[in-house]
């Protein structure tokens, strides 16, 4: 009877990390918001006492991400992101805690893996991986990225979730030489289009404007909490 009740233990105490995730609330882990309602990947909880993920480099310049219940190993995903950087945050905005991996940082690549309820598990977020510095909204719930097109352009995509996938819904172009971008028709500082169809910027659906004041309300908050 002690053996048994000693394994019923032990057992449990393995599924615990993963269970907990799935009835937690993760609002006081994740950083407090800036004026405008965003706060940084990077200022994410990085370890936690209660689940153990390890990040290490693979010979083929992936990733290897271990994700443990007590010292058993539950999941392991393959990745392709630029460092083994690991950030601890409700992604999707359904109160259970996800990883991001990855820097979260300009020129480099990370991903994330989202708990699902359903399954139990972490699984990969679907589509392309994700591209320069984050930011995220929890109260309009969207990320927002911040990248480098070339040595005088700046791209800020807003992200939303469908499902398991994140969708470019806009895309701010802040182009600061508008005459080195003659031949796509820029001829402005700010143009935002709709998606991220970017192939020839002058063929979009976009808004354009010299000023930024003259951005929406939405757009000149982003700029600030990236304290461009």
């Amino acid at each position: 009877m002690n053996k048994l009740f000693i394994s019923l233990m032990m057992a449990a105490v393995a599924f615990m990390p993963l269970q907990l995730l799935a009835q937690s609330k993760w609002s006081s882990l994740q950083p407090k918001t800036d004026k405008h309602g965003f706060y940084n990947v990077v200022d994410c909880p990085t370890s936690l006492s209660f689940i153990k993920a390890t990040s290490e480099s693979q010979y083929d310049g992936s990733y290897k991400v271990s994700i443990y219940r007590g010292r058993t190993l539950a999941q392991s995903f393959n990745l392709e992101v630029t460092s083994d950087d690991l950030y601890y945050l409700d992604a999707n905005f359904d109160s259970n805690m996800d990883i991001f991996v990855g820097p979260a940082a300009s020129r480099n690549y990370s991903t994330i893996l989202l708990w699902d309820d359903n399954k139990g598990e972490f699984v990969p977020m679907e589509g392309d991986v994700l591209n320069g510095t984050i930011l995220v909204n929890p109260s309009k719930k969207f990320l927002v990225s911040l990248g480098s097109g070339s040595y005088c352009s700046e791209y800020y995509t807003r992200y939303a979730w469908v499902g398991n996938r994140l969708v470019t819904t806009e895309t701010l172009i802040e182009i600061t030489d508008p005459k080195a971008y003659k031949e796509y028709g820029v001829n402005r500082r700010y143009t935002i289009v709709k998606g991220n169809n970017l192939d020839n910027i002058a063929h979009n659906k976009k808004l354009e404007t010299n000023k930024k004041s003259k951005l929406p309300a939405e757009w000149r908050s982003i700029i600030a909490s990236f304290g461009m």
